[in-house]
């Protein structure tokens, strides 16, 4: 999981903006409901109007109920609490309800660790084989670039010639940590995709070239010759400048046990309790309830 960590702090780093691609069906994808379309908190005075009257509205029905299902990190004050359910109400015509978004991604959260430990999943990382059901599990549920990096970490920790087996994965919490809401345009949406994608064309094409220089095959490659990653034109119309789409992200605190038998060349096997404390992010877009999609797109 740190070498994951890293990775992903790594890609992060490199792009300048979050990558977004709605994906097939998901354990998150329908925890949302709506009302007709109205203006958003930045359409003016009306648009804050309403914001104020559906945050008023929700958190007297819904904000005991959050604090009976443990919602929000116990280390949190009251007054942050209640930032991070008004910042929840931000969506204009989608409603999240926190108690079941969280339900989902511990679900999710569960999925990739068991799958990411998997030896179908960790024979295709390291190329022992070419098709996975695992990885394909792991696809559907993470964005590409989050994806690549569960794929890079655990190629390596392959390297280091141990083996992992995951007996057991205990979650012993799950908290909202985070709410980050963004309104665009479509048109800008696809630019943020093709630049995320050129990204990680960058850093494949960078892996390719420290393999390389690993195996003693640096000098097959002139200087000068190094593939050149080509900047995706995004196919953007007139209208995609004038169609907004809202999107949200949501940080989830996940406290974890790794219990994992480990295999060593040069030891004995050893079995491990491995703590954990990270943050999962996850995104969609939530401008109708039907766009909500929920994928994983980094852990930190």
């Amino acid at each position: 999981m740190q070498v994951l960590a890293r990775r992903l702090r790594a890609a992060v780093r490199l792009r300048r903006v979050s990558h977004l691609a709605p994906s097939a069906s998901s354990p998150l994808h329908h925890f949302s409901s709506s009302s007709d379309a109205n203006p958003s908190v930045l359409d003016g005075p009306e648009g804050l109007l309403q914001f104020a009257n559906r945050a008023m509205e929700r958190v007297t029905t819904q904000m005991d109920r959050y604090r009976d299902h443990s919602i929000f990190p116990p280390s949190n004050s009251m007054l942050y609490n209640y930032l991070l359910f008004t910042k929840l109400q931000l969506p204009t015509n989608t409603e999240i309800d926190a108690v079941d978004f969280l339900n989902g991604a511990r679900f999710a959260c569960d999925m990739a660790v068991n799958t990411m430990y998997s030896r179908d999943f960790v024979n295709f990382a390291t190329g022992a084989i070419s098709e996975s059901p695992a990885a394909e599990k792991m696809r559907s549920g993470l964005s590409e670039g989050c994806y690549d990096a569960f794929l890079f970490a655990m190629k390596q920790t392959s390297k280091t010639g141990n083996r992992f087996t995951l007996k057991q994965l205990d979650i012993n919490g799950v908290y909202l940590y985070d709410v980050n809401w963004d309104r665009m345009s479509l048109a800008e949406l696809k630019q943020e995709e093709a630049l995320e994608a050129y990204n990680r064309a960058q850093v494949a094409e960078l892996e390719k070239q420290e393999e390389a220089v690993r195996g003693g095959e640096a000098g097959t490659v002139k200087d000068g010759e190094q593939k050149q990653v080509v900047t995706p034109m995004p196919d953007i119309s007139p209208e995609d400048h004038a169609t907004m789409i809202e999107r949200l992200r949501l940080d989830v605190l996940l406290e974890t046990v790794e219990h994992l038998d480990v295999v060593t060349a040069e030891a004995a096997d050893q079995v491990l309790e491995k703590k954990s404390v990270a943050v999962w992010r996850f995104e969609s877009r939530v401008t109708q309830p039907e766009d909500v999609d929920w994928r994983i797109i980094s852990v930190f």
